[in-house]
């Protein structure tokens, strides 16, 4: 997009002040006066040239759509319009990063665009669970409490890596020293004790030869297993970003896994029914929810069952009947149930709401159990090959002293 100059404007009462980015300075009038707003100052502020802020927010992830959303939602629940909102923004915001968003937003809306096409200029900071509710409560002029609960659940989200993250810790610091430890007696005591008794005249017990026999094909073989797994995930990944065969067969061949497919599914009916919960709540009716909620959706095995689903919902199947498959379900059995109850009750924005605080609960549980199991398995793995080897050693030297007695 080039570089853009930095200017500053002033209104002729003095009620009005701000900054605008634009090209050259009758650009920045043009701009001005799509916003209704007549300057009686307009100073260039940069002594050089300033870079396009749309370049840096472009360099941006996800990680900035939160706060930055927060302080949107202060304003704009208190009333203020949006474009506004964010024109107040560009002067308030002390974070760099935020007031480059704010700038290039607040460009895009005086240009006429909707905030929710503003928005998908920017998708590596604003993904397709924020930006379809935004663009359903602009046709139905509710944003204020949608912001609301894309923040409650960005809020979660960001609760849930903290918890996962967290959790994975500890596990992975028993997992660390408990290698290092089996390490030490495979690679550096084990050989020393081997070459003494062999210095000695003696050998090894059974056991302490098998360990041996371990180590020396895991210290040869171990470059080999870190090659293969390096080529095959390469390989893997290139297939999935490559071919759509490649990858609605991966994503198939996880949901047949023990464990992983119920962590995967359970965080696709999160992410489905949360959106869709605040769709609902929005004004959106639920075919038009059920598309806009389908492209969040990461497992193409699962979307195309849910794709399936939402062709019968729109022939007049119950939305409960629709996820009953022989195969592998979408939605769990309890949530089925729950959905029964909000189609009966025509209240199905509760119900998705209950669908996923339940099952939110479950996942949390599941990764809890998850890094136990990962602890215990590293601590348990580390003193059966310590306790084999502290057998093999002591068989050894006995059987050495019977030999000297002998």
């Amino acid at each position: 997009m080039g570089t853009m100059l930095k200017f500053k404007y002033k209104t002729e009462n003095g009620k009005k002040e701000g900054f605008i980015f634009a090209k050259n300075k009758k650009q920045a009038l043009q701009l001005l006066a799509r916003q209704g707003i007549q300057p009686s100052d307009l100073v260039l502020i940069a002594k050089g040239v300033e870079k396009d802020p749309a370049e840096n927010v472009k360099k941006l992830n996800s990680k900035i759509a939160l706060p930055f959303l927060k302080r949107i939602f202060q304003l704009h629940g208190a009333g203020l319009p949006i474009g506004d909102t964010l024109k107040i923004l560009q002067t308030r915001l002390r974070d760099q990063n935020q007031k480059e968003l704010a700038v290039v937003l607040w460009k895009d809306l005086s240009e006429g665009k909707s905030l929710g096409d503003a928005l998908k200029n920017y998708p590596n900071v604003f993904g397709e669970d924020i930006i379809y509710p935004i663009e359903a409560a602009e046709v139905t002029g509710n944003l204020a409490p949608v912001f609301k609960e894309i923040i409650h659940l960005l809020t979660e989200r960001e609760q849930l890596k903290k918890k996962v993250l967290s959790g994975m810790a500890y596990p992975t610091i028993v997992s660390i020293v408990a290698i290092i430890v089996v390490g030490f007696f495979l690679f550096f005591l084990l050989p020393r004790i081997e070459h003494m008794l062999t210095s000695l005249g003696g050998e090894m017990a059974l056991p302490a030869r098998i360990l041996i026999g371990f180590s020396h094909a895991l210290l040869y073989g171990f470059p080999v297993i870190v090659v293969g797994l390096t080529v095959g995930f390469i390989a893997i990944r290139s297939w999935r970003k490559f071919s759509a065969s490649g990858k609605f067969k991966t994503d198939s061949f996880v949901l047949k896994l023990p464990i992983v497919n119920t962590l995967i599914r359970y965080v696709e009916i999160c992410r489905v029914s949360n959106l869709l919960s605040t769709l609902l709540s929005s004004g959106v009716n639920l075919t038009e929810g059920m598309r806009l909620t389908e492209k969040v959706i990461g497992n193409v095995c699962l979307r195309k069952l849910y794709q399936e689903a939402r062709n019968k919902i729109n022939d007049g199947v119950a939305m409960s009947v629709a996820f009953k498959t022989k195969d592998i379900p979408f939605f769990t059995d309890l949530a089925l149930d729950i959905l029964t109850v909000g189609e009966s009750t025509g209240n199905m924005h509760e119900s998705l709401k209950e669908v996923y605080r339940l099952h939110n609960e479950e996942l949390d549980a599941k990764f809890r159990f998850l890094t136990h199991a990962i602890t215990s398995s590293a601590l348990g793995f580390a003193f059966f090959l310590v306790g084999i080897l502290a057998l093999g050693i002591v068989s050894s030297v006995m059987q050495f002293s019977s030999s000297l007695n002998l």
